[in-house]
């Protein structure tokens, strides 16, 4: 994903980026991993999606985004999404993202976070110096993250405009949460309790649990056929 179309779903979601925003609701989960990958180019993207996260971390699939993070093509990310989601944490002091910063691990090899500060040794050596405790914690250099909340616009605002959001809020973003935005983006997913299973990060029995409550709510079905257990919308 190009930095052009990152920064337009972050402007989707109420952050201000100086561009034209996303036509469609952005997939949040997906975004971060996507933000994780193009941060080092742009400097500002970590201040601002940090931001984001601290007031609107409840819009993010917890379950779900472990699953991302889990996957080998992820790996190379997982340290700075680790970095994120550590620092809403202590701004926060929620344990909303505990589940997925275990799966992320500090960069291989520890060096500045930003391309500009790789440019020389006299940089990296600045970098390394003016690092925060967080950046060395996970092997990546910079500076403490200022957090800019008149950066992000309300949650009336974002709402408005991403009418969608609404199902992740009134499910604080927990397992039933990710399920559903997993059957509605993957519906491959609810091919199985197993396959739900593996998708969302989740234990069968946790995945059945979540379920039994959907399917009371009406919001989703179960098929029984061949001893196996189909779930759709």
């Amino acid at each position: 994903m190009k930095m052009d179309n990152v920064l337009k779903q972050w402007a989707r979601l109420g952050a201000a980026f100086n561009v034209t925003p996303a036509k469609q609701t952005p997939d949040i989960e997906r975004l971060l991993i996507e933000t994780a990958r193009a941060l080092p180019q742009f400097a500002r993207l970590l201040p601002i999606s940090v931001t984001w996260l601290t007031i609107y971390y409840r819009l993010v699939c917890r379950h779900r985004l472990a699953g991302f993070a889990s996957k080998k093509s992820n790996r190379d990310a997982t340290a700075i999404l680790g970095l994120m989601l550590s620092t809403v944490k202590q701004i926060t002091e929620s344990d909303h993202f505990n589940l997925v910063i275990k799966i992320c691990k500090p960069a291989d090899k520890p060096g500045p976070l930003f391309e500009i500060d790789k440019r020389s040794n006299k940089l990296k050596t600045l970098a390394r110096k003016n690092s925060c405790a967080s950046g060395r914690q996970w092997g990546l250099w910079h500076e403490a993250i200022e957090i800019k909340h008149d950066a992000i616009k309300p949650f009336a605002w974002v709402l408005n405009r991403n009418p969608s959001l609404k199902q992740r809020a009134l499910f604080n973003g927990n397992l039933r949460a990710s399920i559903l935005e997993t059957l509605s983006s993957e519906p491959q997913a609810g091919q199985s309790e197993s396959a739900l299973a593996r998708t969302c990060y989740a234990t069968r029995k946790a995945i059945r649990e979540a379920l039994d409550q959907l399917e009371f709510c009406q919001m989703i079905h179960r098929e029984y056929c061949a001893g196996k257990i189909r779930i759709t919308i």
